[in-house]
């Protein structure tokens, strides 16, 4: 990774480089600069080759690390593990001379996007173009994405560099270090049409942090090891991470030896944001940890003051809905592990917070494992409760009780004109209240309030895709909500998910048609240009990435002439039940698979399935004289395929399966774990009988002994069977 141009001079005896998230670049030569002529000549007789590293090019990636190492005291701290990582998943290129690595571009994918992570050049490659022939590669290869986006310090020279590289500054973000200097967001578009915000909207992970990793970034003397709690602070991570500190860090603090070192970190405390609980509610949790721990593993965490603090630690980031836990405490770690069925607090190291930041930023933000065995309810609003509603009045956004109040007796006075709904935990608490209406075509949502912090995201997900399921029952082709308050947490999450802020109102489409893009693009414009908006244009032949994430934004739209791919998936009536709510057997569904609208769904890895894709589910039990019918479609995010335990692991936070139901679905080569969103339940059963009708008349074989692909159009014959009037 890159060093730096300091004041804008050259210095001696230095290396040159650039690195994105954090980037700085160091402009100079042994001895001194040479004319640019020279280094272009150079150049020319020299022969460089662009290459993807895979995981077993030790050598290569050990070339990679070094050149990372020598950069690492201006550039900030990557795990090595995070460089393996990368050759493993294939985000990891590097360019060669004579077989030695003389640059490298390190990246990840989340959601849509490339966020690039480094881009480093050795001095002896300055001014060949390895810099673009690097971000060329990365372009090309993942071209089916929305584009390229990274950060970089704006006093640094590099900032002058992205857009001769054709990157364009989109906005400024904060840095992490204590000089907190700007970093600009650069973004390389791909040219495919995203009808919304959703590339920018990649999420931001909450991490708290325990004593001992604050005391690494906040103490004024080095201490064994900090490097790696340092590394949640730097600046690449910026719009990724937000660390915070529970209310127990200073109990903690105020044990240290009196003194001006503890005076000073007290008060380092305090640019932290700190985590809000109730007392009474942390201590009820603390006191299930411990007696969950004692029972299961023999520890008594009542002894020893620190380990007190490490439980409290643990509850009061559960109850806020934080997820992760940054610590470099073992003990802490194995035993934290044994209780996550009860927290949804995994606590990590902070090396391996870093290595996985894009997938525990998804768990985060989507958390239904937290409503298993609960009583959920959506209420009518009754007459004369004006006091409970004062609840959702926000007044951490300065909103005046009066003007809540006029806003809430104007929806009241409206009568039947709205619909106004409280819902409620499994205590009768209330935890979200919305009022919905409707204009024209159009689904409003006057009122959209939720208190219940731990499950915020959950709770704001899961009701923005039932207003879009109101809207497609209604015959409504646009949800408009007009809440003049919205708290920040659910802004993020409206951009994430496609909605678009106009002048007073975010709006999103729900295009009712399965065809292909033409047809698509006729509906999507007629509805735009109702609501006053401009869009891009569709076309044929979208790559998987964009259509998928065009499906999710125009849900239940189908563009049947992308690349997308579709599987038929059989699924056995018990699981369907659960994950569905279909043909609901004498066991009650869980509540919180009813709340979701993510889940995850385990099968043999043999064949393994594409993601993304669209999924059509076979609910199979014909032998038995059950269900053997097509019963819905789901959208494909992503198809792992790795031991039990691991996907246990992985993906408990969606809460379907225990490990040993993981384990009778695995085999030899392991698991295949589907996760999958936004599932749309048919009108109308397709028959096993009409199922087959209807793949001879596309000439398709089917086979329904396990998950089949099929082409586009026998997907579009089934999906519009399904959605027939009955």
């Amino acid at each position: 990774m890159p060093t730096w141009l300091r004041g804008g001079r050259p210095q001696r005896s230095s290396r040159w480089g650039f690195v994105t998230g954090v980037l700085r670049s160091h402009v100079s030569c042994d001895g001194g600069a040479l004319p640019a002529i020279m280094f272009a000549m150079l150049a020319k007789t020299i022969e460089t080759d662009v290459s993807w590293i895979a995981a077993d090019d030790h050598i290569i990636v050990a070339q990679v690390v070094a050149l990372g190492d020598r950069y690492r005291r201006t550039l900030g701290f990557l795990p090595r593990a995070g460089f393996a990582q990368a050759a493993e998943s294939g985000t990891l290129v590097a360019a060669l001379r004579d077989g030695e690595v003389v640059g490298y571009a390190l990246f990840s994918l989340p959601r849509q996007v490339v966020r690039l992570t480094h881009l480093c050049v050795e001095d002896s490659a300055r001014g060949s173009g390895i810099a673009r022939r690097l971000v060329e590669a990365v372009s090309a290869k993942h071209a089916d994405r929305f584009g390229i986006t990274l950060k970089c310090r704006n006093d640094y020279p590099a900032h002058d560099l992205w857009p001769r590289l054709g990157f364009t500054a989109q906005g400024e973000v904060r840095g992490r270090g204590r000089d907190r200097k700007s970093l600009t967001v650069w973004w390389l578009d791909h040219g495919h049409p995203h009808l919304f915000s959703a590339p920018e909207a990649l999420g931001i992970l909450r991490v708290a942090v325990d004593i001992n990793v604050f005391l690494d970034l906040e103490s004024s003397s080095d201490r064994p090891g900090a490097s790696d709690s340092k590394a949640l602070a730097g600046d690449w991570l910026a719009d990724q991470i937000e660390l915070v500190t529970t209310s127990e860090l200073a109990v903690e603090l105020a044990r240290r030896p009196d003194g001006t070192e503890r005076d000073r970190q007290h008060n380092a405390a305090r640019n932290y944001p700190r985590l809000s609980t109730q007392t009474a509610a942390t201590q009820s949790l603390s006191q299930r940890i411990t007696e969950l721990v004692q029972k299961t593993q023999g520890l008594d965490l009542t002894a020893r003051p620190s380990d007190i603090s490490d439980v409290r630690h643990v509850a009061e980031a559960s109850l806020a809905g934080v997820t992760v836990l940054a610590s470099k405490d073992t003990d802490l770690q194995d035993w934290a592990a044994g209780v996550v069925g009860i927290t949804g607090v995994r606590v990590m190291h902070p090396a391996d917070v870093i290595l996985h930041v894009d997938e525990l930023s998804r768990a985060q933000a989507y958390r239904p494992v937290q409503l298993e065995d609960t009583g959920w309810q959506l209420t009518p609003v009754r007459a004369q409760t004006e006091g409970e509603l004062l609840g959702f009045l926000n007044k951490g956004l300065g909103e005046q009780k009066s003007a809540y109040l006029q806003l809430v007796r104007h929806v009241a006075a409206g009568g039947r004109q709205w619909t106004r709904m409280v819902l409620r935990s499994p205590q009768g608490h209330p935890a979200a209240f919305f009022a919905t209406g409707s204009a024209d075509d159009e689904l409003i949502v006057s009122i959209f309030r939720i208190t219940a912090q731990q499950l915020e995201p959950t709770i704001t997900r899961q009701l923005l895709f039932q207003f879009q399921r109101q809207a497609l029952r209604d015959g409504r082709t646009m949800v408009r909500i007009t809440e003049p308050s919205l708290g920040p947490e659910t802004i993020r999450i409206l951009r994430e998910d496609g909605f678009i802020k106009t002048q007073d109102a975010w709006l999103t489409l729900v295009v009712s048609a399965c065809g292909p893009s033409d047809l698509i693009d006729r509906q999507v414009s007629a509805v735009a240009q109702r609501a006053g908006l401009v869009l891009p244009a569709l076309r044929p032949a979208l790559s998987a990435v964009i259509a998928a994430d065009l499906e999710r934004t125009l849900w239940p739209a189908k563009i049947t002439d992308s690349i997308l791919p579709s599987y038929l998936v059989p699924i056995r009536p018990v699981w369907a039940g659960d994950l569905f709510g279909v043909r609901p057997s004498l066991t009650p569904r869980p509540s919180m698979l009813g709340l979701s609208r993510e889940h995850v769904y385990y099968r043999s890895p043999v064949p393994r399935t594409m993601a993304p894709a669209r999924l059509l589910w076979y609910v199979t039990d014909a032998p038995r004289g059950g269900l053997a019918s097509v019963i819905g479609c789901s959208r494909l995010e992503e198809s792992v395929v790795d031991k039990p335990a691991a996907l246990f692991q992985r993906f408990r936070h969606l809460g379907v399966w225990d490990q040993a139901a993981i384990t009778r679905a695995s085999n030899s080569t392991g698991t295949e774990a589907l996760r999958f969103a936004d599932t749309e339940l048919f009108d109308q059963e397709v028959s096993l009988r009409r199922l087959r009708q209807i793949a001879a008349e596309h000439r398709h074989t089917l086979t329904l002994r396990s998950r089949q692909k099929i082409d586009a159009n026998l997907f579009a014959a089934i999906y519009r069977e399904g959605h027939a009037a009955q």
